[in-house]
């Protein structure tokens, strides 16, 4: 797999919810989602500059393209995954805030953590040090603090090898 790959394909997740591949004209929908839910939390670290949070916006969506997270045909989040050597990455994981504490968070994390056990393969992700309720919520899906840096938390959802049949 390579660093720049994406872990997970376009497709469905359970009866609810599914992911598509974004395309130019979600680039905005997905930006002002971003800033939504990721702004106040950047805020209590250092400033928000628009235009370098817009250009690093556009850089990571160039590098690793969104899912955008239908639930029933709608939209009500994105998510950013990469492909690494031993991991499964997830980079992003934004759910609007109408769709935050009715399951769509829990649902996808499981469906990544399964796909990450059929390949042996850890999960990994980073969380801001100002979201404790991000950090809780993974403290709760099994993932444990493996790091510590001036912003975030880094986190790991340890790999877990499928019974042979």
């Amino acid at each position: 797999m390579s660093t720049r790959e994406t872990a997970l394909a376009a497709g469905p997740i359970d009866d609810d919810l599914s992911l598509r591949v974004a395309d130019a004209l979600d680039k905005p929908i997905l930006y002002r989602w971003h800033v939504e839910a990721y702004r106040d939390y950047i805020e209590q670290l250092w400033s928000w500059d628009e235009d370098w949070h817009r250009n690093d916006f556009g850089k990571l969506f160039a590098a690793l393209p969104p899912l955008v997270l239908m639930q029933n045909g709608v939209g009500v989040g994105y998510i950013q995954t990469q492909a690494r050597e031993t991991s499964l990455h997830l980079a992003n994981i934004v759910i609007r805030a109408p769709a935050r504490g009715q399951g769509v968070g829990s649902a996808f994390v499981s469906y990544l953590q399964a796909h990450a056990e059929q390949r042996g393969l850890a999960v990994t992700l980073k969380v801001f040090r100002t979201n404790p309720r991000a950090q809780a919520f993974y403290s709760r899906h099994g993932f444990e603090v493996t790091g510590r840096t001036a912003t975030h938390f880094e986190m790991c959802w340890p790999a877990r090898k499928q019974a042979a049949d």
